[in-house]
């Protein structure tokens, strides 16, 4: 008997060194990824990859966070190096026009059953998203994970009074008439204009009415990186301008871009947005909103489960419409997150392996249940009960979505930086935008 159980016990510890150096071959694929909602999903997703087939299949998956600041940077240094360091690139469809040349095209892979054993295809995705994830000769180079758009978020408990409430109304009527110089009534978000929006910033600002509930109107992001830009960009459209005219030349000198700037302007400059907003950006946003220190913003739609979920200290209290409209009509932008498979990368396959899985509903499913928002079309539907902002989403894009072209990648930081000087009275509007004009064309001319 004694024998029989050192056997077993031989046995058992060999099986553990064997698992132990299979568990050591694995390859680890690294996945540049943005800081942020998205990869608080994913990681909780990696997990049950890993476990499910990554060994089977001989490598796992991990994440690389460079933060919010530093992403791009560091992951555009990375391609400049043709460096083989990471695997798979994060990338977005407006970021195709400069990151394209150097990811590697994905439809070869998906076609191929050996590769593609999971049965990963772009059907039942939301079209748009997979037309945004193509670029050269309508070649697909990225999975979309994540449908990006902007809310206007609004205290819904504090627009209901303000509608009701003859005394609220008559301090509304004069705030607007002082400060934009027109008595104005107060209306349901669903109706306003950028104007509208004004007005209930220096309503709902304590500077110039005490009896506000909250300290601050709105939220207005200003930290200089692109995703600030696109939310100007809103504004922007609705006043007729766009990054680029019909033949695809930037086009930014000009009144419409005047009329935006002087939007955002009015935010910074008469402080009806926290000081912190000038350097602040999505996180920030999410604590002003979970505080109830603003009682508006122009946001991403990520952040609805963290400010109006049940863990928010205001859970319940917004509500969501698209963003407000100028004289030209009303706009939601909005954009594809995703990944791709570097050019350089030594382990290209395995790469495509794990990509032909974020391509399926499974992945979906587990990812949206995690929380990111995949843009498959039943995924959505069936959580709609759960996620209201999904619904809202898919409503808001539907209706006023918008979105910029591949090239917009390009120009998007500096543009920020430009728009930036304006709206924190760093330099003039007109100084800014001309500055801004040549910049980019500079640029863009070395694409």
């Amino acid at each position: 008997m004694k024998k029989i159980l050192l056997v077993v016990c031989v046995l058992a510890t060999l099986l553990l060194s064997f698992a132990a150096v299979f568990a050591q071959d694995l390859y680890t694929l690294r996945m540049v990824y943005w800081p942020g909602p998205e990869s608080d999903a994913m990681e909780k997703v990696l997990p049950y990859f890993n476990e499910t087939y990554g060994k089977d299949l001989g490598f796992k998956v991990e994440m690389e966070l460079f933060g919010r600041d530093q992403v791009f940077l560091k992951q555009e240094a990375l391609m400049a190096a043709q460096s083989p360091d990471v695997d798979l690139f994060y990338t977005a469809s407006r970021w195709l026009g400069k990151y394209g040349m150097f990811m590697e095209p994905l439809d070869d892979y998906l076609a191929d059953p050996e590769i593609n054993t999971f049965g990963g295809s772009t059907d039942g995705w939301i079209k748009a998203t997979i037309d945004g994830m193509r670029f050269t000769e309508n070649k697909l180079y990225g999975v979309p994970l994540d449908l990006s758009a902007h809310f206007l978020y609004y205290r819904a408990d504090l627009i209901d009074q303000l509608l009701s409430d003859e005394a609220w109304k008559e301090t509304y009527r004069a705030l607007s008439k002082e400060h934009l110089g027109v008595e104005m009534e107060p209306k349901d978000p669903n109706e306003w204009t950028w104007d509208d929006y004004l007005a209930a910033s220096f309503f709902f600002t304590k500077q110039y009415n005490p009896d506000s509930p909250t300290e601050y109107g709105n939220f207005t992001h200003g930290k200089v990186m692109g995703p600030t830009a696109f939310l100007w960009t809103n504004c922007y459209w609705g006043f007729g301008g766009d990054w680029f005219d019909a033949e695809g030349k930037v086009s930014f000198d000009n009144e419409a871009a005047v009329k935006a700037l002087e939007i955002w302007k009015t935010s910074f400059g008469k402080g009806l947005t926290p000081p912190s907003s000038v350097t602040g950006e999505f996180s920030e946003d999410n604590e002003a909103l979970r505080a109830g220190q603003v009682a508006l913003t122009v946001h991403w739609n990520a952040a609805y489960p963290m400010v109006n979920g049940e863990d928010s200290p205001m859970a319940g209290k917004y509500k969501v419409v698209a963003p407000p409209a100028g004289p030209e009509g009303r706009f939601a932008y909005n954009h594809t997150l995703g990944v791709g498979i570097n050019k350089f990368s030594e382990h290209k396959e395995e790469a495509a392996r794990w990509i032909s899985w974020l391509f399926t509903e499974e992945f979906a499913k587990l990812y949206a249940e995690a929380g990111g928002i995949p843009p498959y079309t039943s995924v959505l539907a069936s959580m709609s009960d759960a996620r209201p902002d999904f619904g809202d989403m898919v409503e808001i894009v539907e209706k006023y979505g918008r979105n910029l072209p591949a090239t917009a990648g390009i120009i998007e930081d500096m543009a920020c930086q430009d728009l930036s000087n304006a709206w924190t009275d760093a330099a003039p509007i007109e100084e800014s935008l001309k500055n801004l004009q040549k910049n980019s064309e500079d640029e863009l001319a070395n694409w």
